[in-house]
C-alpha cells in the first residue's frame, strides 16, 4: 500500500470534512389481517380517537395520556386521526367505514401515585373490538404508558410494532464543542451524554439498546468510544493512531464495522466487541467510509472514492465481493440499509447541495425524496421502516427531522442549537411486567 504523502494529502480533505462537518447517511405496505388496515406513507387508514374517560378524578391525567398516544398515532405514518367523544352505547356496524378503526380509553387511580390506563380499538366497519389491554403506570410514567400502548395497537393491526419506544441519539453543537445527546423517538425528554467539552460525532446503538459507540477527539486523535447508558460513563474502544470512525454494530453486537486509517490510508475494518480482534475488509489507495451491515450481518454497505468521487458500494461482511451500487449522481455518502433489507438511503450532492436518497438495495430504482429545502443529510432508518430521519438546515441552523419513506410529512423534532447525526436505537426488549389483556 502506498503511504506517502500524497496518499495521506489526498485523503484528509474528504475525510476531515466528512467527520467534522458531518456529510452523511420505502418499505413495503403492511396488511393487517384482521381489519385491513395498511401502511403505504401518504394513504392512511382513519381512525377516530375518543376523549378518554376518567374514573376518581384522574381526568387531568387521563387527557394528558390522550395528548401523547395521539402524537405518537400521528407520527406513525399510518393513521389520520381526527378526535371524538368517547362512546356512551354499544358500537354499531357501518361497512361503509371498513379500514377505520375508534380507539376508546379509560384511566383510573390504582393506588398512590398510580394509575391504571386501559385502551380498546374497535373496526368501525364491523363493530368488533380488535385489540384491547391495560396499562398500569406511575404519575410520571404516563409518557411511557402510552408509547407503549400505541406500539401494540400497531403491532396488532399492522403486524409491525411501532416505533414509540425507541430513542435516537445525536449530535448537538453548542460553541465550539459537539456532544452525545439522546432523546425520545419523538424529540422529547432530550438528555446530554457527554460532557467532553470536545468534538464528539458518529453515535452509533449496539442491539441491546444501553450502548452507543461514537468518535470523539478528547485526546486529540480521532478515537472510537463506548458509552455505558447503564453507568452514565464512556470507555475506550478503539485509539489506533490516525481515524477511528463511523462505528456500525453487526446486527449480533459480536463486531463494530468502522473506519481506522492506522495504515496510512482510510479502510474499513471489523472490530471485535471485546476489542481484541481487528480484520480489515477493504485494500486500495482510496477512502472507504460509512459502513452499514445488512439486517442479515452478511453484507456492508459503504462509501468509497475509488472511482473517482464519493460513491455506494456493497460487500460481502468478510471484505470479499466488492461492488458499485450508485449509477447516479457525483457525490453519494452515508448509506445505510433499511431494517428490512430492501431499501438503501444515502445522501447525494447536487448543485452543492445535499438531498436524501432512497433505492433499492440492489442499486436500482433510486428515488430522490428532499427537495429545495436547505441541506438534507444523515439519513437514518426508523426501527419499523416506515419513517426515515434526517438532520437539516431548511430553517437556518441544522435539526434533526422525521419523514415517512416518500418524504412526506416532515416532522422537525429538536430545537435550539445545531443538531444532527442521528441514530436510530433498537426496540426495547419485552419486560417480566407485560401490560395485561382484557
Amino acid at each position: 500500500m502506498d503511504l506517502n504523502i500524497n496518499s495521506r494529502a489526498r485523503a484528509l480533505p474528504w475525510l476531515l470534512l466528512a467527520f467534522t462537518l458531518l456529510w452523511p447517511a420505502s418499505s413495503g405496505s403492511q396488511t393487517d389481517v384482521r381489519t385491513g388496515i395498511t401502511a403505504s406513507g401518504t394513504v392512511k387508514s382513519p381512525m377516530l380517537l375518543a376523549k378518554f374517560r376518567a374514573e376518581g378524578g384522574a381526568q387531568g391525567v387521563a387527557d394528558e395520556a390522550r395528548a401523547i398516544v395521539r402524537r405518537d398515532f400521528e407520527l406513525s405514518g399510518v393513521f389520520a386521526v381526527a378526535d371524538g367523544e368517547p362512546l356512551r352505547e354499544k358500537l354499531t356496524p357501518d361497512p361503509s367505514q371498513t379500514g377505520s378503526v375508534r380507539v376508546e380509553g379509560i384511566v383510573a387511580p390504582a393506588g398512590t401515585g398510580s394509575f391504571r390506563f386501559t385502551g380498546e380499538v374497535f373496526d368501525i366497519g364491523t363493530a368488533e373490538s380488535v385489540f384491547r389491554r391495560s396499562y398500569p403506570f406511575a404519575r410520571n410514567e404516563a409518557r411511557a404508558a402510552m408509547h407503549r400502548f400505541n406500539d401494540d395497537v400497531l403491532e396488532a393491526l399492522t403486524g409491525e410494532r411501532g416505533i414509540a419506544e425507541t430513542r435516537i441519539a445525536f449530535i448537538r453543537q453548542d460553541g465550539k464543542y459537539k456532544e452525545v445527546w439522546v432523546s425520545d423517538y419523538d424529540g422529547q425528554n432530550a438528555r446530554q451524554l457527554t460532557h467532553d467539552r470536545s468534538l464528539a460525532l458518529s453515535p452509533a446503538w449496539a442491539p441491546w439498546g444501553t450502548e452507543i459507540a461514537f468518535t470523539t477527539f478528547k485526546r486529540g486523535n480521532p478515537d472510537l468510544y463506548l458509552f455505558d447508558q447503564q453507568r452514565g460513563a464512556s470507555y475506550p474502544f478503539s485509539t489506533r493512531p490516525g481515524l477511528n470512525t463511523s462505528p456500525c454494530y453487526s446486527p449480533d453486537g459480536k463486531w463494530i464495522a468502522c473506519t481506522l486509517s492506522r495504515d496510512g490510508n482510510a479502510e474499513i475494518y471489523l472490530i471485535s466487541r471485546d476489542a481484541q480482534t481487528a480484520r480489515r475488509l477493504t485494500r486500495n489507495e482510496r477512502i472507504d467510509s460509512s459502513p452499514s451491515f445488512s439486517p442479515t450481518g452478511r453484507e456492508i454497505v459503504f462509501t468509497s472514492d475509488r472511482s473517482g468521487s464519493p460513491q455506494i458500494y456493497v460487500m460481502d461482511s468478510e471484505g470479499s465481493n466488492q461492488r458499485l451500487l450508485t449509477l447516479e449522481g457525483k457525490y453519494n455518502d452515508s448509506p445505510q440499509w433499511s431494517p428490512k433489507g430492501d431499501k438503501i438511503v444515502y445522501a447525494s450532492r447536487h448543485d452543492a447541495i445535499f438531498d436524501v436518497i432512497v433505492m433499492d438495495s440492489n442499486g436500482q430504482n433510486s428515488v430522490q425524496i428532499t427537495y429545495a429545502a436547505g441541506h438534507n443529510e444523515n439519513p437514518r432508518w426508523s426501527a419499523d421502516g416506515r419513517k426515515i430521519y434526517f438532520s437539516s438546515s431548511r430553517l437556518g441552523k441544522r435539526q434533526i427531522f422525521m419523514m415517512n419513506t416518500d418524504g412526506s410529512d416532515v416532522v422537525q423534532l429538536t430545537q435550539g442549537e445545531d443538531s444532527f447525526n442521528p441514530a436510530v436505537g433498537p426496540r426495547p426488549r419485552r419486560q417480566a411486567n407485560s401490560p395485561t389483556s382484557g
